[in-house]
């Protein structure tokens, strides 16, 4: 008799462990290297990397040696220094450099990611239509069947205005993804600075997203380039944030500081649009199922065994606490049932919130 399971909005027809995330009881709130990251984009100068392959990096020498010289390199170094370790490079072929690369060259290079185990993107390109290629790749491998858990950091091209970052923002209105800005600037060997594409700043939002653990939120953390394209003021970075745009700013005396880690999601539920909070839901769900999968999955279900999985999920879930991912959770939630060779667990808890906000009123009185 084959399986044939209804779950997570796919029909599952092999064994496993299989894990969702109900955050519908979020309440809106009004005013966290761990990770592997992925490059897609063609290879620089004198690269001995072969394109149709992935191949992972954590040393820049090395980096340098295959993939050449070139934007694909200059962005891992980036993702690097901001906290970065192992990067995967899925080099995209280019057979005529005046069309470098093609639609069918940057879907090439997209899927052969399908298999490995990345959890970023950073694709190399401010093109829209390589975007929703990027967005539609990443829907597919983080589905219940797949399990992949990913998602994508863009960046748009130099002199981007703000409406069309916003419109940019619009057309992926994605949990998954995120849109930073500005471009950043940075200094060549003279000494002069040069705007360079946005995925230069978003390699460094998700080096540091990558480098920290999950429950950190990059909300505030600086990133480190010569300058900015634009300097953003109060008002405009408002309009950034409401577009779900992740802006960065200048502060004086500080640096060039992230504002904000929000996603593409156009939803109030912190569990989709707070980056450190939705990559908390991913990390939990992937170790429950991890877990339950490789202890359970495959033995009999021999008598009392309801009890064992309840002890375990509860083990499991008050780790989650202790590691700063939930701040508490319902016990009475906690929950295993059995149907045939089908058990079920649920559980609710409460997820880790970024501090974005103090509201301050000082009252001063002369007597």
């Amino acid at each position: 008799m084959s399986i044939n399971i209804s779950f997570g909005g796919a029909t599952i027809k092999r064994p496993g462990a299989y894990s969702t995330v109900d955050s519908s009881g979020m309440v809106p709130v009004t005013p966290g290297s761990l990770k592997v990251l992925a490059v897609i984009g063609p290879s620089g100068t004198g690269a001995t990397i072969t394109p149709g392959t992935v191949a992972y990096f954590n040393d820049p020498k090395l980096a340098a040696a295959a993939v050449g010289e070139g934007e694909l390199l200059e962005v891992m170094n980036v993702a690097w220094r901001h906290g970065a370790d192992l990067i995967a490079v899925s080099a995209a072929a280019v057979t005529d450099p005046a069309t470098a690369p093609t639609d069918a060259e940057w879907q090439a290079a997209i899927d052969l990611l399908q298999p490995e185990e990345v959890s970023g993107i950073i694709p190399i390109t401010t093109q829209a239509a390589v975007w929703a290629k990027v967005d539609t790749h990443i829907t597919l491998m983080s589905n219940t069947k797949n399990r992949k858990r990913r998602r994508a950091f863009y960046g748009h091209a130099a002199g981007t205005s703000i409406a069309d970052i916003q419109a940019a923002a619009a057309a992926i209105p994605v949990e998954r993804g995120l849109l930073a800005t500005p471009c950043p600037l940075v200094a060549d060997s003279t000494g002069n600075k040069v705007v360079k594409p946005g995925y230069y700043m978003a390699a460094a939002i998700a080096g540091i997203w990558a480098g920290q653990e999950s429950q950190q939120p990059v909300t505030y953390k600086l990133v480190r380039f010569d300058g900015l394209e634009k300097i953003y003021i109060g008002q405009e970075i408002e309009t950034l944030l409401e577009a779900h745009v992740c802006p960065i700013e200048s502060v004086k005396n500080v640096g060039f500081r992230i504002v904000q880690g929000v996603t593409l999601s156009t939803s109030d539920d912190l569990t989709q649009s707070e980056l450190s909070v939705s990559t908390l839901k991913d990390d939990m769900s992937a170790n429950l199922e991890s877990y339950f999968e490789t202890k359970y999955v495959g033995t009999p279900t021999v008598n009392g065994i309801e009890v064992t999985i309840y002890n375990d999920l509860v083990s499991q879930i008050q780790g989650f606490q202790k590691n700063g991912w939930i701040s508490g959770f319902v016990s009475d939630s906690i929950k295993v049932s059995r149907n045939g060779t089908v058990f079920t667990l649920e559980w609710e808890g409460i997820p880790t919130l970024p501090i974005n906000n103090f509201l301050i009123t000082s009252h001063f009185t002369l007597k």
